[in-house]
């Protein structure tokens, strides 16, 4: 609403700045009266005086589009900066924490075989795209599964899990809910 009012006002100021210099001209000319004439005059002021305000905002806009798109590129350029140098410090992590794994499966005494089955349950995958992926059985897959299970006396794929990520989580970033009845928090580790 506020554009469109400054819109009007400044077009009625072009307006009556074409008259007011009509106007003078007429003053400053003597003899001339022809009406046609008169709005010829005014009709070319008003649009000289026209196209001048409409450069004028014109070259404004672009100056502000111009700022802000080289605002946008900085802000693009860094956050692209910040987010190669997380991905570069997440897979040294992750290299870590893989051969932390594969040493973790070492010290289980799993099999190359258990070893692959218990990273691709790891990762999420279903003992029956386990078996497409290892051209077996998925009866087969189970049975190495439970020898993961068994080797590393662990119970489940959620305790498989759970093993590997604990560590991960300081207790300080999980909200730990209070033991009922002592009224003290409860710390598993």
């Amino acid at each position: 609403m506020q554009k469109r009012r400054l819109v009007v006002l400044g077009g009625l100021g072009v307006v009556l700045l074409a008259l007011l210099l009509t106007l003078l001209d007429l003053l400053a000319e003597e003899g001339a009266g022809w009406l046609p004439d008169l709005a010829v005059d005014f009709l070319d002021r008003l649009i000289l005086i026209g196209a001048a305000v409409a450069a004028s905002i014109l070259a404004v806009r672009y100056t502000r589009l111009e700022s802000r798109t080289e605002n946008l590129s900085r802000s693009l350029e860094r956050a692209a900066r910040e987010g190669e140098a997380w991905r570069a410090q997440s897979r040294r992590f992750l290299g870590g924490l893989g051969r932390a794994i594969e040493s973790q499966f070492g010290a289980w005494g799993l099999t190359p075989a258990e070893a692959d089955i218990a990273g691709l349950l790891l990762k999420g995958a279903t003992l029956r795209e386990i078996a497409v992926l290892r051209r077996t059985s998925e009866a087969t897959i189970r049975q190495q599964a439970q020898g993961v299970y068994r080797k590393s006396g662990l119970a489940s794929r959620a305790e498989l899990s759970a093993y590997f990520l604990e560590d991960l989580f300081s207790l300080s970033e999980a909200a730990v809910p209070e033991h009922s009845g002592s009224g003290e928090k409860r710390f598993d580790a």
